[in-house]
């Protein structure tokens, strides 16, 4: 049985996420199609960083810098539990004058590129200070402090995951597709799920490519007689240390070679070190983080601070690639991260929408400029508008309250649920009143009520999912804990 859709999304990053969610808001029926789990690519592999991009302004990006910031400042709102402002410090390392008068001049353009920014203006501050005197090294005394913000990069997905299913959208993970073909009634694309083996069969009129690093792959081996993508695509490594930054602020390194790094919180006694940008054209299955790529980003930190980061430091690593759009001209770290949208027709009155490009933070207006762009061949659809919304787990929440309706939960975990759920943690906390409510404990805090919710609710097939892309208590758990948890979730 063939089931009729208005749009096929291949892709469950944050971009064909967040353009199901925007699409099922409409009211058009959508399937979302993942070969593995949500966010499993490049949307769990970032740097977290909801920003404008404070170095795209040395490549004179500004239209970028200006619709990132603006995005911000929406997404603060839209996400406020995820999504939290953060100060960033900038060393002075250099005694240059005329380096610190650009460093002031790119920070007082970028506060005011967004027209709503609510955020803490850059200031210079004082690093030879109490708090930072053991961090950084000696002669560094001095420096910027400005506001960007810091997200869960894969819980974003779920959200938007989550919105997209409220609104009937059909969401599929861990998806082989069998046949994907070209009918006079639309592109009809036959699944078979990689667990169940069971098989679905959808058809519509409209197919997005949302497939980021694997897009060129998808087309040549899909859609081969339609025009292909100049893309290049770009390794980002990244180090999970075990050290808590100072005053929970997060930093940017300039590096030798012009580029720049960040050092920011990631989890409770772990901070996180990123990025690189070497150019890669190895398996999208498998990447990496190579030996030099670790002795890159420590020597780029450890330029600036007083007690050096080491690899004994290093609880975790990890890598993600990123599909940049092909200038022809510069170097990795100079392509664009802007994104563009390709919208083909064939001789059958089908249409593809192939996404090219993007980041984290512009991801939501990526998915209304699709949708607009869509509505132009499918004028009978809904307007679009570009409207304020709240995703899953960002509705008000009396914290204090809450803390003290589940005090028999201990606080670190509660902290963890309203930094990763929001409200979103009361769907199974009502109704308990004893740790013996939350069933079997995993260790780590993690508890049987939680993973019973990800488990029906948000798409985990995997340990790996739980793990690392719902929670990251993949960095706690011991072995034997790890095993038993295995094991709940295969006889689940």
């Amino acid at each position: 049985m063939v089931e009729k859709k208005d749009i096929i999304i291949i892709g469950g990053g944050i971009n064909g996420m967040a353009i199901a969610g925007q699409a099922a808001r409409l009211g058009l029926k959508v399937v979302l199609i993942e070969q593995n789990d949500l966010a499993s690519g490049t949307s769990s592999k970032s740097t977290q960083l909801i920003h404008g991009g404070l170095r795209y302004l040395q490549q004179y990006y500004f239209s970028l810098v200006k619709k990132a910031l603006h995005e911000r400042s929406l997404l603060i709102k839209m996400a406020p539990h995820l999504i939290k402002p953060m100060h960033f410090i900038i060393p002075y390392y250099k005694e240059s004058h005329l380096r610190r008068f650009i460093i002031r001049l790119g920070l007082f353009i970028y506060d005011h590129l967004s027209a709503h920014n609510v955020l803490t203006k850059a200031k210079g501050i004082r690093l030879n200070i109490a708090s930072y005197q053991s961090f950084f090294k000696e002669n560094i005394k001095q420096g910027a402090v400005y506001s960007d913000a810091w997200t869960h990069d894969s819980r974003l997905v779920m959200e938007w995951a989550l919105l997209a299913q409220q609104n009937q959208a059909t969401i599929l993970t861990y998806q082989d597709i069998i046949e994907l073909i070209e009918t006079e009634n639309g592109w009809k694309i036959e699944v078979q799920d990689k667990f169940k083996q069971q098989r679905n069969t959808y058809e519509a009129k409209i197919l997005v490519n949302a497939t980021g690093p694997w897009v060129a792959h998808f087309q040549k081996q899909y859609l081969a007689e339609y025009p292909q993508a100049k893309m290049r695509l770009v390794k980002g490594s990244h180090l999970v240390l075990k050290r808590e930054l100072p005053d929970d602020k997060a930093y940017l390194f300039e590096c030798v070679d012009g580029r720049v790094i960040f050092l920011t919180p990631y989890e409770p006694g772990y901070c996180l070190l990123g990025t690189t940008e070497v150019e890669y054209q190895g398996s999208l299955e498998d990447t990496n983080v190579e030996p030099a790529e670790i002795g890159y980003l420590l020597a780029a930190a450890n330029v600036y601070l007083q007690t050096p980061l080491t690899v004994q430091d290093i609880a975790y690593t990890f890598s993600g690639v990123r599909p940049l759009l092909d200038d022809g001209m510069h170097n990795a770290h100079q392509l664009s991260r802007d994104y563009q949208l390709q919208l083909q027709q064939s001789e059958k009155g089908n249409s593809i929408l192939t996404v090219l490009g993007g980041k984290l933070t512009t991801h939501r207006r990526l998915a209304l400029d699709a949708l607009i762009l869509l509505q132009k061949i499918r004028p009978s659809w809904p307007t679009v508008k570009d409207e304020m919304i709240s995703l899953p787990g960002g509705e008000p929440l009396d914290e204090e309250q809450f803390k003290q309706d589940y005090s028999f939960i201990p606080s670190a975990v509660l902290s963890r649920y309203l930094r990763c759920y929001g409200t979103l943690c009361l769907f199974w906390l009502r109704g308990k009143n004893s740790l013996a409510d939350m069933g079997i404990d995993f260790g780590a805090g993690l508890y049987q009520a939680e993973v019973d919710y990800l488990l029906t609710q948000e798409w985990v097939k995997s340990i790996d999912d739980l793990l690392w892309r719902r929670t990251r208590l993949g960095l706690c758990m011991d072995e034997i804990n790890l095993e038993q948890l295995k094991e709940y979730i295969c006889h689940r």
